[in-house]
């Protein structure tokens, strides 16, 4: 299963935090993830994430208040996952990292992680929030028919 992660830059903490916890799936071949810190100097940034976003199995959006303000995470790489969901051929999975108005988007469509779509900040322990998405993950790869 592909991983594409969109986040804000402003987050780019909370996604090498994320990384960490996606290690043992990644370890155990179940997944591979994508963000655009893979892309190359002098590559075309449009088309190399438009190229990984359309051959992603899952849509991992860090949600806070910095993406919900981003033109690009938002219009460009939400939108377009939201056309590929509706093809059927991508998962969308919204992951609070910050309080912010995200029940007020089209997000509220999706079940969001961690648990009850509380955001990770909040929680008292911020790898048992990562846990609880990892896992969630793996449930959802795991289940017959889903991906």
């Amino acid at each position: 299963m592909k991983i594409f992660i969109s986040y804000s830059h402003a987050d780019e903490q909370w996604l090498h935090i994320l990384h960490k916890h996606l290690a043992q799936l990644q370890r155990d071949n179940i997944v591979s993830s994508w963000t655009d810190e893979q892309i190359m100097a002098g590559e075309k940034l449009n088309q190399k994430i438009s190229n990984s976003l359309n051959s992603s199995d899952i849509f991992l959006a860090l949600l806070s208040p910095d993406y919900i303000d981003s033109n690009y995470c938002y219009e460009k790489e939400f939108e377009r996952a939201l056309e590929l969901q509706e093809l059927g051929k991508i998962i969308i999975i919204p992951v609070i990292l910050e309080p912010c108005d995200w029940l007020n988007t089209p997000f509220k469509e999706f079940k969001a992680l961690p648990k009850d779509g509380k955001a990770v900040s909040i929680w008292e322990n911020r790898n048992t929030a990562f846990l609880d998405v990892i896992q969630n993950i793996r449930k959802l790869i795991s289940s017959p028919g889903k991906i």
